[in-house]
């Protein structure tokens, strides 16, 4: 049976069925559909296996859903909990930024990281910054104002 029906009931587009088991798993979240694409996949925890980002909101707080393959919780970043001291990640873009791939020092920045994961770049009309796990949480890298 192909995983695709499962994704569209959910909004979201894709081929692998994750982001539907994910989100069952996180209570209150919605799939949304303010920013595309609304699932972006990666290897974000450098397993070497593919894992997802997919865009979701709580009321009307945004935030992203991380799936991490062979990890039963998600992870939620905003949508209605704190993540880098804001709940409501209200991007109007992103993509994967992948590893390997240097980091530029944002203005005002420590030292920028060297990414050994796939990442997020969270993009805004005048800013943008880089969203990586790190071992063992998600931290936010602020690119430009």
């Amino acid at each position: 049976m192909s995983r695709f029906p499962v994704l569209f009931l959910l909004g979201v587009v894709g081929a692998i069925a994750a982001p539907g088991d994910c989100l069952k798993a996180a209570r209150g979240l919605t799939a949304s559909d303010k920013v595309t694409p609304p699932l972006l996949t990666g290897d974000f925890d450098g397993d070497g296996k593919l894992d997802e980002g997919v865009v979701v909101s709580r009321g009307a707080e945004r935030g992203i859903l991380v799936c991490m393959s062979g990890v039963t919780s998600p992870v939620v970043l905003g949508a209605g909990r704190a993540f880098n001291e804001m709940s409501n990640l209200d991007f109007s873009s992103w993509r994967v930024y992948k590893k390997g791939v240097p980091v530029h020092r944002g203005a005002g920045q420590k030292r920028p990281p060297l990414l050994r994961v796939d990442a997020f770049l969270l993009e805004w009309e005048s800013a943008s910054a880089i969203v990586y796990w790190n071992g063992t949480k998600f931290i936010w890298y602020q690119q430009g104002d």
